[in-house]
């Protein structure tokens, strides 16, 4: 398998900074000519807070009339609770939401695979959420999935 970011783009959600900084300002980006994306959140330890990560839907690159995935769209989830120790990523239950717990003060890694099939009618578009009122860096990349461009220079994902 050729995991080439020319196959697979690799796209920016939201550069590192503070939990509360990201809070809904992660980038959208368009599944349209995709099977799914693969969203990963890199999480560092500062203070004692949970952060509960969640994915919006959009009916365009824009936020505007965005909502939550919610029971019915849940898609595959992994963590790794402590980076330090381990390289293991583990499956999690399927669900539309994942919980980075600042138990045992561990840097920490969550990969959510969003299938483009679990989006409502009508919405091609997603971004991630944090939702943690502590000053733990989180780091936000997208990897599109099956991405389906005709030509040679793929038009962007985000905005």
């Amino acid at each position: 398998m050729n995991l080439s970011p020319e196959q697979f783009p690799v796209i920016m959600g939201h550069e590192p900074a503070t939990d509360t900084a990201i809070a809904g300002a992660c980038d959208y980006i368009s599944l349209e000519n995709a099977k799914g994306v693969l969203i990963t959140v890199s999480w560092t330890y500062v203070s004692a807070s949970d952060c509960v990560l969640t994915v919006n839907e959009a009916t365009a690159i824009t936020p505007a009339g965005a909502t939550a995935l919610t029971t019915g769209a849940e898609f595959p989830i992994w963590q790794n609770t402590d980076t330090a120790t381990s390289d293991t990523m583990a499956r999690l239950t399927d669900a539309v939401t994942a919980t980075f717990a600042n138990a045992g003060h561990k840097n920490q890694i969550i990969a959510m695979y969003v299938p483009a099939s679990v989006l409502s009618a009508g919405f091609n578009n997603v971004a991630l959420v944090l939702t943690g009122s502590g000053t733990n860096i989180s780091s936000v990349t997208y990897q599109l999935d099956g991405a389906r461009y005709q030509q040679t220079t793929p038009p962007t994902a985000i905005a």
